[in-house]
C-alpha cells in the first residue's frame, strides 16, 4: 500500500459529472496510468457557501516525479478553463484536482505540500479515499484512511452515487461507432467489449458467410474479384437491412470503406476502378458513423493475433499482405470521408484481459468528443 499514487477530483460548476470524466480523460493522454476509481460522491460545499460537489478519489501510477505530476494537475484544470491564483481562496470551480499522496513521500515547499495537508479533515476525500484504499498509512499521521474516516472532526455527508467513472459517456456524441483496422487488431474484441459494458447494439461483419473467401486466401488471384465483390454487395445489404430499425446505440467491428481497401490491393486496375464506381454510386445511401476508431497495431503482433485465433483460412496470411493492407488503410484514413476519425495504437495494449487497458481505450475515444 505504500507505493499508492493518490488524487482527488472535484467539480461543481456546469456538468459536474462530464467534467470529472473529461479530467480522466485528460490525465489519461499524459504518461499516467489509471488503476482505482472510487464513486462520485457527492458533498457540500467546503469552507464557503455554493453548489454541492461531485468528488472522487484516483490511485494511479507514473515515473513522473511529484512536481511534474503537480504540472499536469494544473495543466488539465488550466485546458478545462480553471485558473489558479493565490486570490482564489474557496470558489466554485469547473474543475479541482490535487495530489493527496505521491507513494510515502513527504514534501513541504512552496509549490506542493504532500501528504495534502487538510485531507484527514475533509469527508468529501476521506469518504471515496477508504473506497479505494482503506489501509494506506498517512506517512505523517500514521493512520490508516479508515482510521482518519472515523476520526473525523467533519460533520458533513458524503453521498455514493451510481455513476461509474470508468465508464466515459462515449456514445453521447457518438451513437453509432465503427472500429476498423487490419486483419488480426482486435476489431470484433473490441466492439464486443464496447457493446456489453454500455448495452448498446453489436453490429458485426458476418465474413464466414462469403463462399469465396477460404478459396481466395488458397488462390487470391482466381477468386479475388469473386470474393471483394460479395463482401461489397452483402455488406451494403445488411446494412440496410439493419438500418430499418431504431437503435439508440451502436458499435459495429468493420465499416464499409474497408471495402476500398481490400479491393484496391486485391483487383487488377480495370476490376478496382469498376468495383470503386459501384461503391461509390451504393455508399450515398448508407448510414455514415458518428466515429471511425482506427487500430494501429505492428506487423509482427498482427500476425502472432491471427495464429491464436481458431480462422484455418487466415492461417497463411503472409507479412507482405498485412502490409499492404497497413499501408491501404494509411492511404484511407488520408481521404475526405466526412466522419470523425480517432487512431489508437494498441500494439503493446491487452485490451482483452486488461481491464484497465480497456477503460484507458475507452477514455481516448470519449477525448473525441472534445
Amino acid at each position: 500500500m505504500k507505493d499508492q499514487i493518490i488524487i482527488s477530483l472535484g467539480s461543481n460548476r456546469g456538468d459536474r459529472l462530464e467534467s470529472l470524466y473529461k479530467a480522466l480523460a485528460h490525465l489519461d493522454s499524459h504518461p499516467i496510468k489509471i488503476n482505482s476509481l472510487s464513486k462520485v460522491y457527492e458533498t457540500p460545499s467546503w469552507g464557503f457557501e455554493s453548489e454541492p460537489f461531485y468528488n472522487a478519489c484516483v490511485t494511479l501510477e507514473t515515473k513522473l516525479n511529484p512536481k511534474s505530476l503537480l504540472g499536469v494537475l494544473l495543466d488539465v484544470e488550466e485546458k478545462m478553463g480553471r485558473y489558479r491564483t493565490k486570490k482564489n481562496g474557496y470558489e466554485s470551480r469547473i474543475i479541482d484536482l490535487d495530489l493527496l499522496f505521491y507513494r510515502s513521500k513527504i514534501i513541504f515547499s512552496s509549490e506542493l505540500k504532500v501528504p495534502h495537508p487538510r485531507l484527514h479533515q475533509r469527508n468529501f476525500v476521506l469518504a471515496p479515499l477508504c473506497e479505494i484504499a482503506p489501509k494506506f498509512v498517512h506517512p505523517i499521521l500514521h493512520q490508516t484512511s479508515e482510521e482518519l474516516f472515523q476520526k473525523s472532526s467533519d460533520n458533513t455527508t458524503a453521498n455514493p452515487l451510481i455513476y461509474d467513472l470508468s465508464l466515459p459517456p462515449i456514445f453521447k456524441k457518438f451513437p453509432y461507432i465503427v472500429i476498423e483496422g487490419n486483419i488480426g487488431v482486435g476489431k470484433t474484441t473490441l466492439a464486443t467489449k464496447i457493446a456489453k459494458y454500455y448495452r448498446a447494439t453489436l453490429l458485426t461483419e458476418s465474413f464466414s458467410n462469403n463462399p469465396f473467401l477460404e478459396d481466395f486466401y488458397k488462390n487470391p488471384k482466381s477468386f479475388a474479384l469473386q470474393a471483394e465483390k460479395f463482401f461489397l454487395n452483402d455488406r451494403f445489404e445488411n446494412d440496410i437491412s439493419f438500418w430499418k430499425k431504431k437503435y439508440d446505440f451502436v458499435v459495429a467491428d468493420f465499416s464499409i470503406y474497408k471495402s476500398l481497401v481490400f479491393s484496391s490491393i486485391n483487383l487488377d486496375t480495370l476490376e478496382y476502378n469498376t468495383y470503386k464506381k459501384d461503391f461509390e454510386d451504393r455508399i450515398k445511401s448508407i448510414k455514415k458513423p458518428d466515429l471511425l476508431i482506427f487500430l494501429k497495431c505492428g506487423i509482427s503482433r498482427l500476425k502472432a493475433n491471427i495464429q491464436s485465433r481458431e480462422r484455418s483460412f487466415e492461417k497463411n496470411i503472409n507479412r507482405n499482405y498485412l502490409t499492404s493492407l497497413q499501408k491501404g488503410y494509411k492511404e484511407l484514413l488520408k481521404k475526405d470521408l466526412s466522419i470523425n476519425i480517432k487512431e489508437i495504437d494498441v500494439n503493446k495494449k491487452d485490451f482483452e484481459s486488461d481491464e484497465n487497458t480497456f477503460k484507458s481505450i475507452l477514455r481516448a475515444i470519449f477525448r473525441a468528443s472534445f
